[in-house]
């Protein structure tokens, strides 16, 4: 069988994508990948453990207006309508499994789907919230209402929508007329070989607390900047290491003002993205994951794929108290502490420092946790989804 996923991302970077993808290859499937290059570092075509990637477009995240925005994603609409065609008419795809953001995307299978492939909608992000809280905008805005008729649209022309977590699926349930039983969460669970390969964490020169990611206000990186003076205060040798994409250029600007502002050259370093493998051996190397994530109508909501990260790595997590982490956590897996709120960060952290039996128990129930909520065991939920669309 004959897949297509089609992404305005990076596949390199997007665990969820490569999760389905892999596992479609390994049942057989021939699986194609649309989506976007970096403007450098990566070629047009390539082939990665049996995915063959095509990269339509470069993109540099530095949309300074929602129209700078939409003009890049509409570019990666046109291009991609004609080459997801192209290859249509080549492999004859009986699945196209498109990822949002944007939720539009779907249309890039249009005449595929006229020809007799089935679509999938995965809607990782909630576009009408995510436009508010982005762009400080009021959901009676017109691009708002605008942005929630878009979405209707989307999920009625998809044959079958998954969705990023429980809370969305509800949500848009009640904000659509298709048949409930087209709606399924599937979270961006780890994989278990992962979490198994996990090591205990010896003694090393630095307590390091890591955060990888997207670098942008709404992900509340500087709030854990902000929270360093007061633990390298009581943890001398505390480090932060930052590693991921700056979702905006002045954002990434201010970040670094703030680092100098606040004496923490040396203390605080932020790095380019890595892949998953790099990732795995940096959390070796930690003591803590942090989730430093504003409160909002969209990010109290949004799933964080770092919690799952650092579970299965062995770390023990202090994340932001949010609507969706309460959902599926509680206070013995998770340190939370109030979003927004640096100096209560900064109290958390120093406290599992100084409290090993803490971070040890926070591990353990977390690890409970995972051995029933993994790829390894979740996977047949999208198999299942695969198998009743392809007939």
């Amino acid at each position: 069988m004959n897949v297509c996923m089609v992404a305005y991302s990076y596949y390199q970077t997007d665990h969820r994508i490569i999760n389905y993808a892999e596992s479609l290859v390994e049942r057989g499937c021939r699986v194609d990948f649309i989506g976007l290059k970096k403007a450098t570092k990566t070629k047009r075509f390539m082939r990665l453990k049996g995915v063959d990637l095509y990269s339509i477009q470069s993109r540099n995240h530095n949309e300074q207006s929602i129209f700078s925005y939409l003009y890049k994603m509409m570019t990666f609409f046109l291009i991609g309508c004609l080459f997801l065609l192209w290859q249509h008419l080549r492999r004859s795809y009986r699945i196209i499994h498109i990822h949002n953001v944007p939720d539009w995307l779907v249309f890039m299978a249009f005449l595929p789907k006229l020809l007799g492939a089935k679509v999938i909608l995965d809607i990782h992000d909630i576009f009408p919230e995510f436009y508010c809280q982005k762009f400080n905008k009021s959901s009676d805005s017109f691009l708002a209402q605008l942005a929630l008729k878009v979405e209707k649209l989307s999920v009625s022309f998809a044959d079958y929508v998954i969705v990023a977590n429980d809370l969305w699926v509800k949500k848009l349930r009640s904000r659509s007329k298709k048949s409930p039983h087209k709606f399924c969460a599937i979270l961006n669970y780890p994989r278990w070989e992962l979490i198994k390969k996990s090591v205990p964490h010896t003694t090393k020169k630095y307590f390091t607390i890591v955060y990888p990611g997207t670098i942008s206000h709404l992900h509340g990186v500087d709030i854990a900047i902000k929270a360093m003076p007061l633990v390298t205060k009581k943890i001398p040798q505390a480090r932060l290491h930052i590693y991921g994409l700056a979702g905006n250029a002045d954002y990434y600007q201010e970040l670094h003002a703030l680092i100098e502002k606040l004496n923490l050259n040396g203390k605080v370093e932020l790095f380019e993205p890595v892949h998953h493998e790099e990732l795995a051996k940096i959390y070796e190397n930690a003591y803590i994951g942090v989730v430093p994530k504003r409160n909002g109508i969209f990010s109290s909501e949004a799933f964080s794929t770092k919690i799952f990260d650092f579970m299965a790595a062995g770390l023990p997590v202090v994340a932001s108290r949010t609507k969706i982490d309460l959902h599926y956590f509680d206070d013995s897996m998770i340190m939370f502490f109030e979003p927004e709120n640096h100096m209560d960060l900064a109290k958390c952290i120093v406290n599992l420092y100084k409290d090993k039996k803490t971070r040890e128990s926070l591990v353990k129930q977390s690890r409970q946790f995972l051995a029933q909520n993994n790829w390894s065991v979740r996977k047949k939920e999208y198999y299942r989804i695969v198998d009743q669309l392809a007939g």
